[in-house]
């Protein structure tokens, strides 16, 4: 479940883009509790090799159940208080390795697009193009450009279990983009590395649905955020700083263009910080720390900030993950109201466990509470899911 996003949203598995805290020569491992596939301009789907051109793939295969209970709205717009959802998931993503360099890399979803507050199972379901995007990937750089997710921070892509936040004004799936990373030659201080990007929303036939119900269809509701290049992010990261091995962060800043009649562009920094620790009797700690700062809201002129932190404990084939956040708006009461929003103090609580089967099957168990304006509404999840490779 994505905090930021309508509360609804059932917690489907998406492709995501993550450029933030790579070098550009490092190959990602492949997290075996996930059930998402992450693709990357450094992601190695297959067993790789030295042979050119080649052709590299990974589905993930997924079924779930949702509950939701004990849901408030003080606005009056849900009809009832509990509901339950089952539906799958399918992905797939393919990496055409031209040259040791230079690849293009693509990736598709089946899933369903409901967001019915009533029992549903198996509906409204398509597919949807994710990603298609080419990369040129050398030994300090990295060139990508086409249909990548992007976003502020590395929340809304990096934090396990169910939950990732507020992260509604900080990440921009399905978007068009061209961009660049450097990672700095600082031998023996640390692995340091900057990016940009420019990117705006796909309004191209990328970005229309197959449904399996009503052929090629456009999205409901449009990113809110210009289809011209106007939008943009700067990163910094860092990483196995001398005596610090396990700590990483970064810190990013930009700005969402929204053209006329949209709303207010907003500008955005976010800072972060990672520790990666082994712990006694096999144990391993991974702690997430986030916090992001925007001057604008949903297009409303409110400035608001959040922050969310994550702790993951795993050993062996068990994760254990437990994540909380909280966001406030800025401004009087009386100014929110004129944008439909409230002043309260928006939070949410999260935790999970993982196992992965000896044969490769991840099974996922957890519980989220989240308050998001005037909804407050509690998930049971249970899934199953699948990955494997070529």
């Amino acid at each position: 479940m994505n905090g930021a996003s309508p509360a609804l949203r059932q917690a489907a598995a998406a492709a995501l883009l993550a450029v933030a805290a790579q070098g550009a020569c490092a190959q990602e491992a492949r997290d075996i509790f996930k059930t998402e596939i992450f693709l990357t301009p450094y992601s190695e789907l297959g067993d790789g090799g030295e042979s050119y051109p080649r052709l590299n793939g990974r589905f993930l295969l997924m079924t779930g159940y949702t509950g939701f209970f004990g849901v408030q709205d003080d606005n009056g717009q849900l009809p009832r208080s509990h509901w339950s959802s089952v539906q799958p998931t399918a992905e797939a993503a393919l990496v055409l390795q031209l040259t040791r360099e230079f690849s293009i890399r693509t990736k598709a979803t089946f899933n369903s697009s409901t967001n019915d507050t009533k029992d549903n199972a198996f509906s409204d379901l398509g597919v949807d193009l994710d990603n298609l995007f080419a990369a040129y990937t050398a030994d300090n750089y990295a060139l990508y450009g086409g249909k990548m997710d992007l976003g502020f921070g590395d929340a809304w892509h990096v934090v396990d279990g169910l939950y990732t936040g507020f992260n509604e004004n900080s990440e921009f799936r399905g978007s068009i983009g061209l961009g660049g990373r450097y990672t700095l030659d600082t031998t023996g201080r640390g692995t340091h590395s900057v990016a940009a990007i420019l990117f705006k929303r796909d309004n191209t036939v990328m970005n229309r649905r197959f449904s399996l119900d009503g052929g090629l269809i456009g999205p409901d509701q449009p990113p809110m955020f210009s289809d011209q290049l106007k939008s943009f992010i700067l990163s910094y990261d860092f990483r196995d700083l001398p005596g610090l091995e396990g700590l990483s962060g970064g810190l990013d800043a930009g700005r969402l263009h929204l053209d006329p009649g949209q709303g207010k562009s907003a500008n955005t920094v976010s800072a972060r910080l990672r520790y990666d620790a082994p712990l006694a009797n096999s144990w391993n700690l991974s702690w997430f720390n986030e916090a992001t700062y925007s001057s604008a809201f949903r297009g409303a002129p409110v400035s608001n900030g959040n922050g969310v932190t994550s702790v993951s404990l795993s050993r062996d084939r068990w994760q254990l993950t437990a994540t909380a956040a909280v966001r406030k708006l800025s401004g009087s009461g009386r100014k929110l109201a004129q944008h439909g929003l409230q002043d309260d103090t928006d939070w949410g609580i999260s935790g999970a466990v993982t196992y992965v089967t000896p044969i490769g099957f991840i099974v996922q168990a957890g519980l989220t509470h989240q308050r998001d304006q005037a909804l407050r509404i509690n998930q049971g999840v249970f899934r199953i899911a699948y990955q494997a490779g070529f």
